[in-house]
């Protein structure tokens, strides 16, 4: 049974019927216009926006506690866990707090803040609640995302310009914290979101519009986290999407100019010492793929590898098989990996990978949940995606298609930085996992509802 789904209007699922037009706005309505507004902070103001609030509840906390009520006012309690990426969640959910208690008297807030990177898929219980409520919300949040997909497209390079050169200029008064600080990995993962969007035909796109997304690439590329996140969703969905014809000319336009531009040895200095311009993309593919000519990202290679070398060593064959180390504790000053303090600035915690973060907090089982959770989501979708091309649903296949590549480049920027572990990105990818499941749940009732 086709979703007939449209992203300008509210979404109506086959046998579902809408929201009526004029209807009085609820409880649930208005969280989800203040959810939408704060996941745009995150992504336009990055880490700036992180700390508006009163210590210890800032903006992320708040939205979660009132989040808590919407879902406990939506009667969809039950429903919400008829899925086996679900169930999934709550036992990882689980685990890690189970491994986050023993931590609180000793490492105190600590504990808390290593923990939500579980935690937050409280966001994910959340959003499929509301959407299960009232299905005709899922219209509204696909036009709201309309509308920033536009804007980061055409703002994405000036945010992530802002932030290496301006972030000094223009700092909270309260807090002397950056008013935008957006890191390449964040930018990188929305300008890839807003793409594949665009790429799929669920909204149109200028040719200016392309421009700035391909400006904002180059300018996130300086990162190899960055540059991944970005490219291979772009070219699944491209692939899968049926959409390479579209894709092709753009990327030979693109690569003229950037083959121009090398020519011409263009290229400027950010803060840091990174360089954008069409090299450091070439440093990065040689990073990648063996040894590059750049001393500083061998050097960062190295370091990584061998600290996830050392939490392999201990866990997969060592004394923290089935515990972890728990979380808490500074893993870089446990396992003797200490980096960032240097001139004064924030000690890295840890290790720029969220799966080996997991395993070194939470243990082989912990690993393991989460492997399962991604696995049983990614499967949700692709099973959602092939129902609705069966019933000649392109628009929601493509839906689905979107969601997938969103969650999976958000899932690659992760495995090179510390990305879910905070708020910037973590609440956005348990808000997209929620958004998958919701989805799929709620083509399954269309489906029940109306056989085909």
């Amino acid at each position: 049974m086709p979703l007939h789904l449209s992203v300008e209007m509210p979404a109506s699922f086959a046998a579902v019927p809408p929201a009526p037009a004029r209807a009085r706005a609820d409880w649930g309505d208005r969280y989800l216009g203040l959810l939408c507004f704060v996941l745009a902070g995150y992504a336009v103001f990055g880490k700036g926006f992180a700390y508006v609030g009163v210590p210890p509840l800032f903006i992320g906390e708040i939205t979660l506690v009132l989040g808590v009520l919407a879902l406990m006012a939506s009667g969809s309690w039950i429903a919400m866990l008829m899925t086996v990426p679900s169930l999934v969640l709550v036992a990882f959910m689980g685990w890690v707090a189970v491994r986050t208690v023993p931590g609180i008297p000793i490492h105190g807030f600590d504990a808390l803040r290593d923990s939500v990177i579980a935690l937050y898929g409280t966001f994910a219980f959340i959003i499929i609640a509301l959407l299960l409520q009232k299905p005709a919300r899922l219209g509204r949040l696909l036009g709201s995302y309309r509308r920033f997909a536009l804007f980061y497209g055409l703002a994405g390079a000036a945010l992530a310009y802002t932030t290496s050169t301006l972030s000094d200029l223009l700092a909270w008064p309260f807090s002397g914290l950056p008013v935008v600080y957006v890191r390449m990995g964040e930018a990188s993962v929305h300008l890839c979101g807003a793409a594949v969007f665009v790429l799929l035909g669920l909204r149109r796109g200028s040719w200016l519009w392309l421009a700035a997304v391909l400006v904002g690439f180059l300018m996130v590329a300086i990162s190899r986290g960055a540059m991944l996140a970005f490219l291979i969703p772009v070219l699944l969905a491209a692939t899968l999407g049926g959409q390479l014809r579209r894709l092709l000319p753009i990327a030979a336009g693109g690569a003229a100019v950037l083959a121009v531009v090398m020519a011409f040895g263009l290229q400027f200095e950010l803060s840091g010492g990174r360089v954008v311009g069409p090299a450091q993309l070439v440093n990065n593919v040689e990073s990648l793929l063996g040894r590059s000519e750049a001393a500083n990202l061998d050097g960062t290679k190295t370091w990584r590898l061998r600290w996830w070398q050392a939490i392999q060593d201990y866990t997969l064959r060592g004394p923290y098989f089935w515990t972890g180390k728990g979380f808490g504790v500074n893993l870089a000053e446990d396992d003797g990996y200490v980096v960032g303090a240097e001139g004064g600035g924030t000690p890295v915690r840890a290790p720029h990978n969220a799966h080996l973060g997991i395993l070194a907090r939470a243990g082989v089982p912990g690993l393991a949940l989460w492997f399962l959770l991604l696995a049983s989501w990614f499967a949700m979708l692709a099973r959602s995606r092939m129902d609705a091309l069966r019933n000649n649903d392109g628009r929601g296949a493509q839906l689905f298609l979107w969601i997938g590549c969103y969650g999976l480049s958000m899932l690659i920027n992760a495995s090179f930085d510390v990305a879910l572990e905070g708020p910037m990105l973590g609440i956005w990818f348990w808000c997209i996992i929620g958004l998958g499941i919701a989805c799929s749940m709620l083509q399954d009732f269309a489906r029940k509802r109306c056989p085909s």
